[in-house]
């Protein structure tokens, strides 16, 4: 049954103690909700072949990790045993044996052969050949098991590849591989299946063990947590999580709608009939007037491209009075008759100069046309077309003019019927069965293709190809989620939000904001066009990442308060690493000492806890372990729920609206920014009174109402309205990075601008020697039962190319992967990512060179079909990979389950002087 969102109090979560001077209390506290991102399918059961496979893997890898430990020790063993045998069997044998070892190569049978008495005088030796016997038995077993196990798990595969949901899904990202899945299901025992396998294996996997939201892969929901309690914990993945129904929401791609729209918007006659704004204030200065300029390009694929700079002409006159009557678009005409009145009361000649004069501003991109589409409508398509109407003959137009404007509202109403036939494809997407959706898909980007070509913005050459819609399946019934978290993990959580500030990007953005800021216009000093102010904004993200490590090397450079931020970093380190030491002999875990980190809200900077704070934890349970594994943290305020709320149950926008309320400070005035810049995701509803755009019609705070300020008091820079000398809240609950959005509104885009935390600076690094390079393992990092990040190794691409060899050439992958998982001591279940690449300093293009690497995807090493399959994967990863501990571990599990990630936003109140 649906569960009302509970209204009472939410407990106090955590305190930490007041330091020397600064606030009493940190107060942190939970959204008494929570999104759900649950794999629609679940994870199918092992059968007893695949077990047994599982299990003989196991014993081998136990061997294969007693063998290696064995090899130095008995290397020791074997130069010491020289006096007990004669010269030439220690030159002839012990010598060429001990080499092998060392060197970690397979001895020769007949050296081998040789040993006579050597193992009754070198116990080691005899434990090694034991050993070495039992691995021959096991690989014989695994040999006679390793068919029936892969047999299982392409029955298995089979099973999940007829399911209705993966067939849907994989259908958007692909026709042929849909029929790759389709094959699969089938039972195809062909070469074309086998060599599909992989893939097929690989989506199918994205299908029950990831959380991200994409079509019918991954269903979201919104449920209550209607009480904090202590107790058994309910265990997330139970498949009755999703008993109620599931719902498809399928839009048009804005990137296209946008296109088309601007396409159109190159013609005169549509111009014209629309009301126009100034582009921007005017920064005046030594009589020459400044204006921010953007022009919006479609490059293909799947983003828009804000191409900005500023445009500068001589102050007053007609320009100062356009931008005076133009700052909320008006209709031309009526600019046109304004602008004339005022000329003629100057004596200037008028009429037709006017006119002239507006042609040239809207030709300079200086007087722009209001958007006939709403940035956040929920039916483009249907606007678009209403747009394209013919709304009668031309008034007040000749017989020639009449007949072009009959010829043009003509062709609008063609076009209208085209992009009404595009919008009814699209609705109908939702519904249509696996087989239908290729061709619908295949459709739908030769009509937009066909559409953007007839308005002139023709589809470039070789641009990647046009996704043409976008789907998210919802659960629109709020989900029981009574007993997922408890009061021990509330407050873990409220502890860790004090680390998270600790190691946030956006604090030291606001310092770099801040000192830009001071620098150029001085302490207490006023931008009153916020837009000049952004590209330095945009630099500032550049100069932080740069600091981030606030290294001791950098503390010249850091920017004013940080000396205290970076201060306790090092006390913290220090903390940690002391801590550490007491307890060196564990590898694969680093526990953060309870104490300080309690600690810590107390003693952050007073700047820092100046304005409130949200974060969003992204969680997943580890029920066999009792861990509470953080998979990401980011920024709070409803940013990852947003996108979804306009679906759900009405309750989930109203308590997020609600809760913001309650996490900023009492009498704070809050406003929203809502670009979309043509990605579906930026779309969500207002959640505050206030918004902010360029248009006052839509937009209760123009961009132009807003001024950019150091407050003094604070010592922060703050957005304040002209009007009433309010500062602002600006919070941006969109999903695009700024730095892909324009750069005018970059300070609005990054008033809160946390969210960017990094805990790597607390887990020691440690090389591994391997095939081919180098392995860089970095341990498990725990605050009390909540991991903060997993164990993790860096693989160069030159131990990526031997690994994936020796796995290809092995007769069984099973004895390859079990002497890698000795060698590196890696976990039987993973999770595979591209190495990271070095990042350029441009934040834009390092985000999209992110986004186009292959994603992250399960690795099951005790599974016969994954074995057979990862050769293959490696080979995606030229650049080297990442190997990451799977927390909680998917595979083998004894009955079905979901893969399930909770979304909880916690909330730390501003601390003003």
């Amino acid at each position: 049954m649906p569960q009302e969102p509970s209204r009472s109090p939410e407990p106090r979560l955590a305190a930490a103690p007041a330091g020397p001077g600064r606030p009493a209390g940190y107060r942190v506290r939970s959204a008494p909700y929570a999104l759900v991102r649950t794999t629609v399918l679940t994870h199918p059961p092992q059968g007893p072949e695949a077990e047994r496979f599982r299990a003989l893997l196991a014993r081998l890898h136990r061997t294969e990790t007693r063998l290696l430990r064995t090899t130095a020790p008995l290397c020791d063993d074997l130069y010491a045993s020289r006096d007990g045998h004669p010269a030439d069997f220690h030159r002839d044998v012990v010598l060429p044996l001990r080499r092998a070892l060392h060197n970690g190569r397979e001895p020769r049978p007949a050296l081998l052969a040789r040993l006579g008495d050597l193992p009754e005088r070198v116990p080691r030796l005899a434990d090694w050949t034991a050993l070495r016997a039992r691995r021959r038995t096991l690989l014989a077993e695994l040999g006679a098991t390793a068919g029936p196990a892969l047999a299982a798990e392409r029955e298995a595969l089979a099973a999940l590849c007829r399911e209705p949901a993966l067939a849907k899904a994989v259908a958007l990202t692909s026709a042929d591989l849909l029929r790759a899945v389709r094959r699969a299901a089938g039972g195809a025992d062909d070469r074309k299946t086998r060599k599909e396998e992989a893939t097929v294996l690989r989506h199918a996997l994205r299908a029950c063990t990831k959380t991200s939201p994409l079509s019918w892969f991954t269903a979201v929901g919104w449920g209550a947590l209607p009480s904090v309690r202590t107790g058994t914990r309910l265990s997330w993945g139970e498949p009755g999580l999703l008993d109620g129904p599931l719902h498809a929401v399928v839009k048009p791609n804005r990137t296209l709608t946008t296109a088309l729209t601007l396409a159109l918007l190159d013609a005169p006659h549509r111009r014209a009939g629309l009301p126009h704004r100034i582009t921007s204030s005017a920064r005046t200065t030594d009589g020459r007037a400044a204006y921010s300029r953007d022009r919006t390009a479609f490059a293909g694929g799947r983003y828009l491209v804000a191409r900005e700079d500023e445009a500068e002409l001589p102050a007053g006159g007609p320009l100062g009075l356009v931008t005076e009557h133009a700052a909320d678009p008006v209709p031309l005409g009526e600019l046109a008759e304004r602008l004339t009145a005022a000329l003629r009361e100057t004596g200037a000649a008028a009429g037709p100069a006017a006119e002239t004069f507006l042609a040239r501003l809207t030709e300079a991109g200086l007087l722009v046309p209001a958007d006939p589409v709403p940035p956040q409508s929920a039916d483009p398509l249907h606007d678009i077309e209403t747009w394209l109407r013919p709304a009668g003959p031309a008034r007040h137009a000749g017989d020639t003019e009449r007949a072009a404007g009959d010829t043009e509202r003509a062709g609008d109403a063609e076009r209208a019927g085209r992009v009404a036939g595009i919008g009814r494809l699209t609705e109908a997407f939702g519904a249509a069965a696996a087989e239908e959706r290729p061709a619908l898909l295949a459709g739908l980007a030769d009509r937009w293709a066909a559409e953007l070509a007839e308005a002139g913005r023709p589809v470039p050459a070789g641009s990647a190809p046009l996704t043409v819609l976008s789907e998210d399946v919802v659960a629109p019934l709020p989900l029981p989620l009574d007993g997922f978290l408890d009061t021990a993990d509330h407050t873990a959580l409220a502890e860790v939000t004090a680390l998270a500030e600790l190691f946030d990007l956006g604090h030291l953005l606001r310092r770099v904001v801040r000192d830009r800021f001071v620098a150029r216009y001085g302490p207490g000093g006023t931008c009153r066009h916020p837009w000049e102010f952004g590209a330095e904004v945009t630099e500032a993200w550049e100069t932080a990442g740069r600091l981030a490590d606030l290294d001791p090397a950098d503390r010249a450079a850091l920017p004013t308060g940080t000396e205290e931020l970076a201060a306790l970093r090092d006390g913290f380190t220090a903390a940690v690493r002391d801590a550490r030491a007491q307890d060196p002999a564990d590898a694969a875990e680093v526990v953060l000492p309870p104490g300080p980190v309690r600690a810590l809200g107390g003693h952050l900077p007073g700047w820092a806890l100046e304005r409130p704070l949200s974060y969003a934890y992204f969680l997943q349970r580890d029920p066999d372990r009792g861990l509470l594994a953080v998979n990401h943290v980011y920024g709070g305020w409803g940013r990852f729920s947003s996108r979804f709320l306009d679906a759900l149950d009405p309750r989930a926008t109203a308590e997020t609206a609600r809760q913001i309320r309650r996490g900023l400070a009492p009498g704070a005035r809050a406003a929203q920014i809502r670009p979309v810049g043509g990605f579906n995701a930026n779309l969500h509803p207002l959640l505050v009174p206030d918004e902010i755009g360029p248009d006052h019609r839509r937009a209760s705070i123009a961009e132009g109402d807003l001024e950019l300020v150091h407050d003094e008091p604070t010592d922060q820079v703050r957005l304040r309205l002209r009007s009433t000398g309010e500062h602002l809240d600006v919070l941006y609950p969109g999903f695009l990075a700024p730095v892909l959005l324009p750069r005018r509104i970059a300070a609005h885009l990054c008033d809160h601008p946390h969210g960017v935390v990094d805990f790597r600076s607390l887990v020691p690094r440690r090389v591994l020697t391997a095939p081919g390079g180098r392995v860089v393992h970095s341990p498990r990092l725990l605050h009390r039962h909540v991991v903060l990040r997993r164990r993790r190794w860096q693989l160069t691409p030159g131990v990526v190319r031997e690994l994936r060899a020796e796995l290809a050439a092995a007769p069984a992958p099973a004895e390859a992967a079990a002497r890698w998982r000795a060698l590196l001591d890696l976990p039987e279940q993973l999770f595979l990512h591209p190495a990271a690449t070095a990042p350029t300093g441009r934040p834009a293009e390092d985000f999209l060179s992110r986004l186009s690497r292959p994603k992250p995807h399960f690795v099951d090493l005790g599974s016969a079909l994954h074995l057979r399959c990862l050769p293959k994967w490696l080979s995606r990863h030229g650049d080297g990979a990442v190997l990451e501990e799977a927390l909680p571990a998917p595979g083998g599990p004894a009955a079905p389950a979901r893969a399930v990630e909770l979304v909880l936003e916690v909330y730390r109140s501003g601390r003003p002087r």
